[in-house]
This record gives structure tokens, C-alpha cells and sequence, in this order.
């Protein structure tokens, strides 16, 4: 039983006097203390506590998601152990979407997981369209709080994954690690769950469902390869800017090196870039020796303007 609801009871029972109880009270509530010092550094400016779940409310971009128990590295957490989350990430994607248009700009959240992304541009572009694709039941259903939470009504999400083919496919789920979620067994976790899950090609979805899209951000643990060969001909025909995490050891359960990502988009006419504060720099190709994690893909020709500005 939850600790505090455990010493309530035993003052009700009368296992312990109203002196007892109240000292124990104030012990467990002591910890409630120590977190004002401790986000004076930290990207969160509030955490609250509801009675349907721990709040965390971000400074920059001003958001609010749910806290999900036990998930060690959801966004709040990661902001919470490492004072920010993707800062420079963020404000790279905010940055292009500025230059897409801004609430005019559509985009595409593909492995959305708890909705950082796609709150962050809801904030920041109040109105713009899009889609959050995350097709794990549980963690779906916190990215549906989250949009509730912050009153975002113009991103659509959907429980539906996205791969180089159509039907219903074993997505192995991490409870501890969300974000790990996918069509392989990347982690070794003892928490591992095999859930049933729907997956589309994104070329099949655009074209029944009219989606047409400025910006793609997609990170989905090593799959990334497998959900653009399903969605080249969206790529061919809006030439959307996209933004891409690459791991070597998660595209090897794939079959495939991050190098194969970077020749598929050039053969669309599209360059490869790494984030570096303020600017960019091509990144042709990943070598043992790249550090990066997280890529931009611009259109040589469609983006022209935005390379001028941007890149080094």
C-alpha cells in the first residue's frame, strides 16, 4: 500500500496515536521541500500533484505533461536529472518550422510518445496542424492526457505505427523506458511487454486521409529507415524538412547503418545535418566517430534559402 495511505490507516485503526501519526506524516511530506532549491537550474517550473497523476510544467516551451510512474527517462525526468530536454533539438525544429510557415506549417510527430514534441510546437505555433502517430496502448493513452492536460486541439493523435508495410505487427514495450518502444527488442529489460499493434505506410495513410506535411520529426528506435521507405512518395511530393534520430546500434537490429538513411534521402534531394547551437553543418556520412544522435534532412533545392541562412 502507497506509504502515506499505510500511516493514515494505522492512525485510523489506532495502531499509532495522533502524535505518532503526525510526526510520520511529516517525515514522508519533508521531501516535498528540498524540490524548490532544486529546480532553480532546472527547465521545470512547477511539479504538481493531482489527484490523477504527478504534473511537471516546463519553463521553455511552456507545457505541461504527466509524469508517468516508474518511466525513468520520460521527458520531465530527463529535464528533472539533466536540468533541460533537447533544448538545442527544440529550438532547431522551431527555428525551420519559423521558416515553414510557422501555424501555417503542417507537421507530422512520428513516434510522438508522450507529445514533447508536438505540445512544444503547439506552444510555440498555437493553431498548427498536425498528426502524432505513437502506437503503444499505454503510452498513447498519456499522450492523449497530455493534449487534453494542455488544451491542444489542432494535432491529431492516433494510435497507429508506421513501417514499410501495412498490418498488425509485435511492438516490444518497456514500462520503464518507453521511449525504447518498437518493432524489435532493442533492451535486454526485465520489464519487456509484447504487445499486438496496427502499422501503415505513411504513402498509404497521406493518400486516403489527404495529409500533406512541412515537417517530419521521427524517432523511433532504429525503425526510422523502414518508416520512410513507406512514405517516399510524401517525401517526393512535399519535400517536407525533416528531423531524424540515427543510432548506429539501434538501425544494426534493423539490418541497416544510418549511412543507408543518409543515401536514401540524397537520392531524393534532400542533405544531411547536425545541429551545432545556432548553426548547422553537413554530415554527409556517420562514422564511428559521430557523436550526434539527432539529424535535420533539407532539400537542397526547396530549402535553399534556410541553408543560406543556417548553414556553415
Amino acid at each position: 500500500m502507497n506509504k502515506l495511505l499505510q500511516i493514515k490507516k494505522d492512525f485510523q485503526t489506532g495502531q499509532i496515536d495522533k502524535a505518532r501519526f503526525i510526526e510520520a506524516m511529516s517525515a514522508e511530506y519533508a521531501y516535498l521541500f528540498s524540490y524548490p532549491e532544486f529546480l532553480k537550474d532546472v527547465n521545470i517550473a512547477e511539479i504538481r500533484i493531482r489527484h490523477d497523476g504527478i504534473v511537471a510544467e516546463f519553463n521553455d516551451p511552456r507545457i505541461s505533461l504527466y509524469c508517468p510512474p516508474g518511466d525513468m527517462r520520460s521527458a520531465p525526468f530527463e529535464a528533472l536529472n539533466f536540468n533541460d530536454y533537447e533544448h538545442q533539438e527544440i529550438q532547431a525544429v522551431r527555428r525551420i518550422i519559423f521558416k515553414l510557415g510557422g501555424s501555417a506549417a503542417r507537421f507530422i510527430d512520428i513516434g510522438a510518445n508522450v507529445g514533447f514534441y508536438s505540445l512544444a510546437l503547439a506552444h510555440y505555433f498555437p493553431g498548427i496542424s498536425g498528426i502524432a502517430f505513437e502506437p503503444i496502448p499505454e503510452t498513447y493513452v498519456t499522450l492523449k492526457r497530455n493534449f487534453e492536460l494542455n488544451g491542444v486541439t489542432s494535432v491529431r493523435p492516433l494510435d497507429l505505427g508506421l513501417s514499410d508495410k501495412s498490418g498488425e505487427i509485435i511492438f516490444y514495450s518497456y514500462p520503464s523506458l518507453s521511449a525504447a518502444a518498437g518493432m524489435t527488442r532493442i533492451l535486454d529489460g526485465p520489464d519487456v511487454k509484447e504487445v499486438r499493434c496496427e502499422v501503415v505506410r505513411l504513402d498509404d495513410y497521406s493518400q486516403a486521409n489527404d495529409v500533406k506535411a512541412d515537417f517530419i520529426k521521427c524517432d523511433v528506435e532504429g525503425a526510422e529507415l523502414l518508416v520512410f521507405r513507406g512514405a517516399e512518395k510524401l517525401l517526393a511530393r512535399d519535400r517536407p524538412a525533416v528531423f531524424a534520430e540515427m543510432l548506429r546500434k539501434w538501425s544494426a537490429k534493423y539490418d541497416y547503418h544510418p549511412n543507408d538513411l543518409i543515401h536514401f534521402f540524397q537520392q531524393l534531394g534532400y542533405g544531411c545535418f547536425i545541429i551545432d547551437g545556432s548553426r548547422l553543418h553537413a554530415c554527409p556520412v556517420v562514422t564511428e566517430q559521430t557523436k550526434d544522435t539527432n539529424f535535420i534532412f533539407l532539400h537542397l533545392e526547396k530549402h535553399a534559402e534556410l541553408l543560406a541562412d543556417w548553414v556553415d
